[in-house]
């Protein structure tokens, strides 16, 4: 890899680690695991079944449809509603939530963070640790809010 690019990769690489609020092991201080509540309350997780998650969220604006890159047979897919995604890939317990991206500020962490939010609030609702990098806080906002598979 180029040397001009490693140090921007690999800080952008730790930063998605930190602030990415992780499930399947990612956990608040409370032991609690970090989850999404869609706006209209649907509570999801990372490895929630696809076939429960999806109708509760209602209708979606469009779905991108792949071959599973994963090491099991299906298709990947990509739900796009209002504010946010939701990602499914095929599991070994069927079709599992994977990924959920917040794509603008209609929508927020239960925890009250936005794209948008600043970095202080960011610091205040998850640690200093969490806002310790600019890839995803520019000019002192969040410009990136994922729920990971670990």
């Amino acid at each position: 890899m180029n040397k001009k690019f490693r140090i921007p990769a690999l800080l952008l690489a730790a930063l998605t680690l930190i602030l990415c609020l992780a499930s399947c092991g990612g956990q608040k201080a409370d032991g609690q695991k970090y989850v999404f509540k869609a706006p209209n309350g649907t509570i999801v997780a990372i490895d929630s079944r696809h076939d429960t998650v999806i109708p509760s969220l209602g209708s979606y604006n469009s779905v991108n449809i792949s071959d599973s890159c994963g090491g099991f047979s299906g298709k990947d897919r990509i739900y796009y509603y209002n504010g946010f995604r939701v990602h499914t890939t095929p599991s070994a317990k069927g079709d599992v939530v994977n990924k959920i991206e917040l794509t603008d500020d209609s929508v927020s962490t239960p925890e009250g963070l936005t794209i948008g939010s600043t970095k202080d609030a960011v610091i205040k609702i998850m640690g200093q640790s969490a806002a310790s990098g600019d890839n995803l806080i520019r000019d002192g906002a969040v410009t990136n809010i994922q729920y990971l598979a670990k």
